[in-house]
């Protein structure tokens, strides 16, 4: 069965959602009447032999475990339609632009627009040249900030793209071919492969999924260029719909050119449970085109992703709450893809376990032990992986499950949220920064029906910027904070109140205009402050002069430190092929760990990995160490590694060179930091003194003038033959069994280092 696609969306660009708006059903393309003559012209793609390709996709899923599954076979070109189009003027004036496109035995294409933007009043199709199907329409309705749209799918070998253009239109418009997707998979119906699946699946309306209708609903194919993936939308703490939505780092990191269908499934009835009988297909229009990636971490395998357009509620749309905790749960549910088959459910009653996905930090991953009922396949990556609770906990990267596989074959592994949840320490490899904006610091919460969830006033403030972190050196911080209208009324005025340290006296009356979802970013007053840690509030009310109806938005806070008596220095480490073996930790003079790091991802072919990670250090000695679990330090046959910690001004303050990189297990360094890097030395005797001198027993160091936090004793040639770190004012040195002769005794201190000669008789 040939069906129309009609495709839903929501107006609204990446940081506004502004009306739920439904494409107009604007009939049929221009070219599937007669009166108009198609074009004879088309671009052609290079061959594609399926099975060949098919070979290829099975043997890589195969070597990988992988659960991405590719339909089409992609070919990048760079052709502006507008441009290269034949042209009909029509008889009112107006102009038929068509573009043709063969992909010789393709049965599906559909194409990715790396430029795109239209004009009000200028429509766009993808028509099948024989009049049975289509995709569109696409309108101004459609754009979006990334200016990339990609499309669903056309049943067929040979396509026109035909764009209308209203005379007074003509120029306004930017439409810019990038990629043409040739699908050679037996797709049954337009973007999917239903019932390609194996038999043990489970539709997702089976027994089973009862008491899960909430997590079904938030779950979607994902149509990313060539390939299928699964994923889902997810709650954040700000008490307002925002359509994050989660899915595997591994699926591709570019979604302004993906679509994502909603609630494609067999009603409830017509199902298939674990049987070789098919499924009943499902409806196939509740489709977003497009998104902005917002985070995504290699580590856990995610990605999250703002949609271009919210699902529009009337779907049954559901947001997915989630638990960041860590803490292994006792029964496992997934709701997934398959194969980019109709939507199902798999369910594994056993407990949770820690894993690693090679080539990620140690216990980075959940894993499924076992699958009990239903498995999951190429297409189901990505998708969510929920707890008793009906909690997310986690995404799909990959693993051995398929349907007639041995029960110790039947594992699958998550990236875990909860490590997804601080990712690599920034906005951009996090979730926390934008599924809690309010830093409300909520462990878990519950999911949310958008049906009805719209108030009509609600300001709220995201996460504070310039507030957080470290300050080496640097004492005036300049706070910025982001202004978010979450209620249905047009927001125009708010206060807001903030302060540091729990005192909260400063305002800031805010006036604009913001619609429903905007935000305004707004840079707050400087203000210098005292070293040490400090807190940020701040707190919006008043919004209009009116009540704000939800408050669980309203509060923001951040923690930072100013450090006065200090630097940012930073450690350039160099790795091995094999990453996944070192570790290292950072410690001050308590053995307390300041910094850490690794394990690492392995490379291949020899190939060094280089690791640059800022320190913002006060002035005094530190311990760097760094260990290997195999025992060959950083060294490898022709790829060995190596390390440095660099200074402000790029001096060197510890070093370890490739040719000493077999250190074995583990390598301890100290080393200190100081104000001045220069020596000062005879001169400065007034500092402190060293007597007797000359003495063969004892020496005393006074150093009640200079405070230090690191004493040595030095042999003319430099080596270190007593070290002390925070020593009192007068400290003693037995001296007696050292060599006859000159040495230096060496005072490290915030103001610089300072050298004294002493003798020993």
């Amino acid at each position: 069965m040939k069906l129309k696609y009609t495709l839903f969306i929501l107006s609204i660009s990446i940081l506004s959602l502004k009306t739920f708006s439904q494409i107009k059903n604007l009939g049929t393309p221009f070219t599937f009447k007669e009166k108009i003559v198609k074009t004879k012209e088309f671009y052609s793609t290079p061959e594609v032999k399926a099975s060949e390709q098919i070979a290829l996709d099975e043997l890589e899923n195969q070597n990988s475990n992988l659960k991405m599954y590719r339909f089409g076979k992609e070919f990048n070109v760079s052709i502006d339609i507008l441009n290269q189009a034949s042209k009909t003027t029509l008889p009112n004036g107006d102009f038929l632009y068509q573009y043709g496109i063969s992909c010789k035995n393709a049965l599906s294409i559909n194409v990715i627009f790396d430029a795109f933007k239209l004009a009000d009043g200028v429509i766009l199709y993808l028509a099948d040249v024989d009049g049975k199907s289509y995709d569109g329409a696409y309108t101004s309705l459609n754009n979006n900030a990334s200016n990339v749209l990609g499309t669903a799918l056309v049943n067929s070998s040979k396509i026109i793209i035909e764009v209308y253009v209203p005379k007074s239109k003509v120029g306004q418009s930017i439409i810019h071919l990038g990629t043409i997707i040739h699908g050679y998979r037996d797709l049954d119906q337009y973007a999917k492969s239903l019932n390609s699946s194996g038999s043990c699946e489970i539709d997702v309306n089976c027994p089973l999924g009862s008491g899960w209708e909430n997590q079904r609903n938030s779950v979607a194919m994902m149509v990313n260029g060539g390939g299928f993936c699964t994923g889902s939308l997810v709650n954040n703490t700000s008490g307002t719909i925002i359509p994050y939505f989660l899915s595997a780092n591994h699926c591709g990191t570019n979604p302004a050119s993906w679509v994502f269908r909603f609630r494609w499934e067999s009603p409830a009835g017509q199902v298939d449970c674990a049987t070789s009988a098919p499924s009943v297909d499902g409806p196939s229009t509740m489709n977003v085109n497009g998104g902005t990636l917002k985070a995504n971490s290699a580590n856990s395998d995610f990605t999250l992703t703002l949609l271009n357009t919210a699902p529009d509620p009337a779907w049954g749309i559901y947001y997915n709450g989630w638990d960041h905790s860590g803490i292994a749960a006792s029964q496992l549910t997934g709701i997934h893809h398959p194969a980019g088959d109709i939507k199902k459910i798999s369910r594994d009653d056993d407990g949770a376990v820690e894993s690693t996905w090679s080539g990620t930090p140690a216990n980075s991953h959940w894993r499924v032990p076992s699958w009990d009922q239903g498995v999951t396949e190429g297409g189901s990556s990505g998708s969510p992986l929920f707890d008793q609770n009906h909690r997310t906990i986690g995404q799909l990267h990959g693993g051995a499950s398929q349907c007639g596989n041995s029960a110790g074959n039947l594992w699958d592994d998550y990236g875990k949220f909860a490590v997804s949840w601080d990712g690599e320490g920034t906005d951009a490899t996090r979730l926390s920064t934008w599924l809690d904006p309010s830093n409300l610091g909520s462990i878990f919460i519950d999911g949310v029906d958008p049906t009805g969830a719209v108030i009509t006033l609600d300001a709220g403030l995201s996460t504070p910027q310039g507030v957080e972190g470290n300050f080496c050196g640097i004492t005036e911080v300049f706070p910025q904070i982001t202004l978010l209208n979450s209620g249905s009324d047009t927001l125009i005025s708010a206060t807001i109140t903030y302060g540091f340290d729990g005192v909260n006296t400063l305002v800031y009356n805010w006036i604009g205009s913001l619609a429903l979802y905007q935000t305004q970013i707004i840079n707050l007053p400087s203000i210098t402050l005292s070293g040490g840690n400090h807190t940020f509030n701040a707190i919006v009310s008043s919004p209009n002069v009116g009540t704000d109806e939800n408050n669980n938005n309203d509060n923001i806070s951040s923690s930072f430190t100013i450090v006065t008596n200090g630097e940012t220095d930073t450690l350039n480490l160099t790795l091995d092929q094999y990453g996944s073996e070192t570790t290292w930790q950072l410690l001050n003079t308590t053995q307390t760990v300041l910094y850490s790091g690794g394990p690492y991802s392995d490379s291949t072919n020899c190939v060094t990995t280089l690791v640059k990670i800022p320190f913002c250090l006060v002035y005094g000695c530190y311990d760097f160490v760094i260990n290997d679990s195999y025992g060959d330090g950083l060294s490898t046959t022709n790829c060995a590694g190596n390390y440095t910690i660099t200074r402000p001004d790029n001096s060197i303050a510890i070093q370890l060179q490739t040719v000493n990189s077999n250190f074995g297990t583990t390598l301890t360094t100290n080393f200190c930091i100081a104000n001045d890097l220069a020596l000062t030395e005879l001169s400065n005797s007034d500092l402190f003194t060293v007597y007797p001198n000359p003495t063969s027993s004892e020496i005393t160091i006074d150093t009640k003038n200079i405070s230090p936090f690191k004493i040595e004793v030095l042999s003319l040639v430099g080596q270190a033959v007593y070290t002390t770190i925070n020593p009192s004012n007068l400290t003693k040195v037995d001296v007696s069994n050292f060599s006859k002769g000159m040495y230096l005794v060496k005072i490290t201190s915030i103001t610089g280092v300072v050298l004294k000669e002493v003798f020993v008789k």
